[in-house]
């Protein structure tokens, strides 16, 4: 009997402390008492977890776990934003990779072929309408004849915000180790498109141009780029 009482005498207030530890609270059946003492043990980045974690486990509806502790639910939370953390900092370095690559492989095909915007004139056709005209150079580095090239003209402003870019092919022939001119290459202006618009009311000496090479397309029928 004496032994059974100071097991008890020492078990009694373990198991009491364990259950007055506000991380013991189940988080499903907290009551204002016992958020009151949260609130006093808890740092505001803990607060601020676990409201992530009760709104992530009740999303559209959803009943939360019923035996899920505040300790838990804490560790819970803390794992799942270091697993989104590790896979952000593996999306960004994939995406830098990728633009590592992409520069790399728009240096080759520069070497190839380069894309000069020579003017930009601002004109009105006879029916009203604005068109904005270029004249772009296309120098052929290569030792073959080339047919066409094919590619993205991208335009921002001397801040470096972008105006416009669009696709753009010239569809004619460029002798090897020779340059062509294609003037009164451009666009007619529409005046619901607001990047249209600007490319109207940008001066050409405040317009930095360069052209993203898709493909280049040999008179042989061989061609490099994108497939």
């Amino acid at each position: 009997m004496n032994r059974t009482c100071k097991i008890l005498c020492i078990a009694l207030p373990l198991l009491l402390a364990a259950c007055s530890n506000p991380l013991n609270y189940r988080v499903s059946q907290l009551t204002p008492a016992q958020k009151a003492d949260l609130h006093a043990v808890l740092t505001a980045d803990q607060s601020a977890e676990l409201d992530a974690w009760i709104e992530r486990h009740s999303r559209r509806g959803a009943t939360l776990p019923a035996r899920v502790t505040v300790g838990q639910a804490l560790k819970d939370q803390e794992d799942w934003l270091a697993k989104r953390q590790a896979e952000k900092a593996r999306a960004e370095q994939q995406e830098k990779q990728r633009l590592r690559d992409f520069a790399a492989r728009q240096q080759q095909l520069a070497n190839l072929v380069s894309v000069a915007l020579l003017s930009k004139t601002n004109k009105v056709l006879p029916d009203d309408r604005r068109f904005v005209a270029f004249d772009l150079q296309y120098a052929n580095k290569t030792d073959k004849d080339i047919q066409a090239v094919k590619g993205t003209v991208n335009l921002v402003n001397d801040y470096g915000a972008p105006v416009i870019a669009f696709d753009w092919t010239y569809n004619r022939p460029i002798t090897s180790r020779h340059t062509a001119v294609e003037h009164n290459a451009g666009i007619v202006i529409s005046t619901s498109v607001a990047p249209q618009v600007e490319l109207w009311d940008t001066d050409y000496n405040k317009l930095k141009f360069t052209f993203e090479i898709k493909t280049i397309t040999y008179k042989d029928g061989t061609s490099v780029g994108e497939s």
